[in-house]
């Protein structure tokens, strides 16, 4: 199925939806199957289609969470900072697969995300992001954000990996901040 298919689905499921998911820390699991135009040479699903099914998965958890009445209201944005991917095996033609998307936890400027990509109970990949939101102000502050999706809580504990990848980003973007 087409990417812009694709998106269209999580579009109109948005609006249709009655009301938001209520626990918005568990996985959200979306069925896909890899279709022909996911595929590179190798005949397996080409690395920057999970990247592009990843944004499917989290705009799929943003429209749950209810943001996109805020996201078309006040146009925002959602924008990835960061993201980082382990390949464990390849997705065949025709595959399916589920995608499951979670909320590891939040900083006042980041939203991490964990998404693996699950066939048969196996696990073929992971991707870890970092995501904000940004309007006509400039970047949304977290709390804000998480209080259109009806959270109120402190962040669970992001993982210690989770981190340590934020920082090494962090200072990664420092050293090219001046291009």
């Amino acid at each position: 199925m087409n990417i812009h298919l694709r998106m269209l689905k999580v579009f109109t499921a948005a609006f249709l939806r009655q009301k938001k998911s209520e626990n918005l820390l568990k996985p959200f699991v979306m069925t896909m199957r890899v279709w022909p135009m996911d595929l590179d040479f190798n005949l397996h699903k080409n690395n920057g289609r999970y990247l592009t099914t990843m944004d499917i998965g989290r705009m799929d958890l943003a429209f749950r969470a209810g943001l996109h009445k805020p996201m078309f209201k006040y146009k925002w944005m959602p924008l990835l900072g960061s993201s980082t991917i382990r390949y464990f095996k390849s997705l065949r033609p025709f595959q399916k697969f589920n995608l499951e998307t979670r909320i590891v936890g939040w900083d006042d400027k980041w939203v991490f995300m964990e998404q693996k990509f699950i066939s048969k109970g196996h696990l073929y990949a992971v991707g870890t992001v970092k995501v904000l939101f940004r309007g006509k102000e400039g970047n949304i502050p977290t709390d804000k954000l998480l209080k259109y999706a009806g959270i109120d809580d402190q962040s669970p504990d992001i993982p210690d990996w989770v981190l340590q990848w934020h920082h090494a980003d962090r200072k990664l973007g420092e050293t090219y901040k001046k291009y």
